[in-house]
């Protein structure tokens, strides 16, 4: 005895195994492109990390010709202090009466800390020799997490602009007495989500 409809039923799992295979395969290749993955996640939020520091430094550092931005006075009056954020204003870590207010302080106020966006910044530049590079932090809210985004922006200083006899502690100095030029300032905004 010999079932000719068990061909036709072969064929039929045969097919129906082959489409939930087809399925299978759509909806985890489907899935690793939606937002809601973590790498997928990060990725989006360090980009909006990024954009929003990149337009903090932006608006800092623009100014109209002839005047120096408000970034680079605030670079210019640095005493040479770190502060760190006690939940009402930028506190210098040795003198909590020492208060930090300024250009860079009041748009990380509006902007970082209304958001819950931990932030540092950092000053890169010149150490008299002119060959090596010296870091300080200006703002310290502890170290960065793994998705940290930096964003950073130079200024050029020139002789005269620093009034050394004013802000004895400021520790950028001129790094060729030779020229104009009195150094090249690195300044980092780190962000990164808590």
């Amino acid at each position: 005895m010999f079932d000719d409809k068990a061909q036709m039923h072969t064929l039929e799992g045969v097919a129906a195994a082959t489409i939930m295979l087809l399925v299978i395969v759509y909806a985890i290749d489907a899935t690793s492109m939606t937002p809601l993955t973590s790498s997928t996640a990060n990725v989006h939020v360090e980009t909006e990390l990024q954009v929003l520091g990149q337009d903090i430094l932006g608006a800092l550092d623009y100014a109209e010709p002839g005047y120096n931005s408000k970034l680079k006075n605030d670079v210019l009056n640095w005493t040479g202090t770190e502060y760190t954020w006690n939940g009402n204003s930028y506190s210098d870590k040795v003198n909590a009466s020492n208060i930090l207010d300024n250009n860079i302080t009041k748009i990380l106020n509006s902007t970082l800390i209304t958001q819950g966006i931990a932030h540092n910044v950092e000053l890169t530049f010149l150490a008299n020799n002119g060959t090596t590079y010296v870091t300080q932090r200006i703002i310290y809210n502890g170290n960065p997490s793994e998705n940290a985004v930096i964003v950073s922006r130079k200024i050029a200083l020139h002789d005269g602009e620093i009034n050394k006899t004013k802000l004895p502690n400021n520790p950028i100095n001129d790094i060729d007495t030779s020229t104009k030029l009195y150094n090249i300032v690195d300044v980092k905004l780190i962000l990164w989500r808590m």
